[in-house]
Formats: C-alpha cells, sequence, structure tokens
C-alpha cells in the first residue's frame, strides 16, 4: 500500500466517524469541492487526492460542533474550530496520535498536527448579483486578514498584496463591521448559498439553494456519503467539465509533505 493510499483510508475512518456524529444528531453535510468531485466520478477519492473536505449551512455547522465535542471520542479527535484555536474561516477534525505536516500548515502543539477532515461553512446570500459581490468580497477581505495573521511563506506576489491590502482590518470595530456583512443573511431565507471561505472566484462559490437540497447519499470508497443533491450543477459551477481528467502532470498531491501514522 502506497503512504497516499494509507492517508486515505485513515481519512475515511475520520468521516465515517464524522458521519456517525451528524446522523445521531439529525445534521446534514454534504462532501466538498474535489470529494464531491471524487465521489461522483471515481466513487471514492481522486486517486491522487491527500483530504476530504466537508460543507454545511450555517445552523448545522453551529449544531456540528457542539455535537462533535460532546460526542466525538475526545481521547481519539482534536476538534479545532475556525478563529478560535485555528485562525482560519472553517474549522478542522483532527485525529490524535497521528502528525501530519502541511505545505503550509500550521499547529501550536501536537494535538493540533493530526490527520484531519477540514468543515467549511456556506452562508445564506442576497439573491442580488450585487450584494452578493458584496458579500463575497468582505468575507475574502477577512479569509486574506486571518491569513496575513498566520502568515504564508509561499504565498504568490498577488496573494500578499492582497494580505496586504487587508491590513486595516487589524482595526477591531472595521473588521468586527466586515465579518457582519459577510454573515448578515444567515437570519434570513434568501434562496441562495455562498462557500466564501474556499480558493473559488465569485462565479463559483455561489449557488441556488435548491442545488444543496436534500442530501443524497452516493457510494465512497466502502460507504456511503452525501453529496449535494443537483450534484451535476454543483460539479459543473466549480469544475467545468468535472468528468474530464486533468493532465497527467496535474495528478500529484498538493497538500502533505511528511506524515506519522502513529497505531493508525
Amino acid at each position: 500500500m502506497t503512504e497516499l493510499r494509507h492517508l486515505q483510508l485513515v481519512i475515511l475512518g475520520i468521516i465515517k466517524d464524522i458521519d456517525d456524529v451528524c446522523r445521531r444528531n439529525n445534521i446534514e453535510y454534504y462532501l466538498n469541492s474535489g470529494s464531491t468531485l471524487g465521489a461522483i466520478r471515481h466513487k471514492g477519492f481522486i486517486p491522487w487526492d491527500d483530504d476530504l473536505d466537508i460543507m454545511m449551512t450555517h445552523d448545522n455547522y453551529s449544531r456540528f460542533l457542539e455535537a462533535c465535542r460532546r460526542d466525538l471520542d475526545p481521547g481519539k479527535y482534536y476538534v479545532q474550530e475556525e478563529l478560535v484555536d485555528w485562525p482560519l474561516n472553517y474549522s478542522k477534525i483532527k485525529l490524535l496520535g497521528t502528525s501530519i505536516e502541511e505545505v503550509e500548515g500550521y499547529a501550536k502543539d501536537d494535538r493540533q498536527r493530526g490527520i484531519f477532515v477540514d468543515v467549511f461553512r456556506v452562508d445564506n446570500t442576497s439573491p442580488h448579483r450585487l450584494l452578493q459581490l458584496w458579500q463575497y468580497t468582505c468575507a475574502k477581505a477577512s479569509l486574506a486578514y486571518q491569513m496575513s495573521i498566520r502568515t504564508y511563506k509561499s504565498a504568490t506576489w498577488k496573494k500578499k498584496l492582497i494580505m496586504a491590502l487587508a491590513s486595516p482590518l487589524r482595526i477591531g470595530p472595521l473588521r468586527r463591521f466586515v465579518n457582519r456583512q459577510a454573515v448578515r443573511y444567515n437570519d434570513k431565507e434568501t434562496g441562495y448559498l455562498g462557500s466564501f471561505y474556499e480558493p473559488k472566484r465569485f462565479h463559483s462559490c455561489i449557488f441556488p439553494k435548491a442545488v444543496f437540497g436534500t442530501p443524497l447519499r452516493v457510494p465512497f470508497e466502502d460507504t456511503m456519503l452525501p453529496v449535494q443533491a443537483d450534484y451535476d450543477t454543483y460539479l459543473r459551477t466549480t469544475f467545468g467539465d468535472y468528468m474530464q481528467l486533468p493532465p497527467e502532470e496535474d495528478r500529484q498531491q498538493k497538500h502533505i509533505s511528511k506524515i506519522d501514522f502513529g497505531k493508525y
């Protein structure tokens, strides 16, 4: 077994435990981005993929973090919550007793170094394009500010420029205003959802709510995991012709540089 396949199987064990918590607490979630693509195109992981992401609406997200802290085995998992003990706008569920080094990793201690699943939140957005753009801009400004605090050694000059432009958010009232704008519709039914905290352009991160709908369970490796109800629209918006394999030179791991599997 290759190291990559070993990693995928350990991550599969993590998502099975997450799925169990979600089922027991009636929490809806979806595979996200390349993980949805893997489920549909490969019926599991993309063969060269080294991570797994999930996403959920803001109300499910809040309940999910509470459920994980209550129901996930604290001797096995570490719940790394966004902007609390993880500096970016999404959370991670990490497997204790393992260690993973990312290209741009962040960990304050050994408990934060484990193999993980990323958990992203999708927020309600305005049905109006200009207001969607404003919301997207505020969310990206917030993310750029968080990235500037964390620092990125391998950032391109464009990323460094964007992070520098976000420096005014060091002013507390301005930062809180921008953050409120990004989530301003979460207490309203708008009919649209936005996934703002991923590396996506504006045109590929906002969807009619019906695209997500009731999660549809599909084969993923040796289990069944949930994807978007209209996964075709979701994947076409995100990737274009998603059934077309990328050039062979692009079929490479992107995130991981070193792994310690511990007892797993």
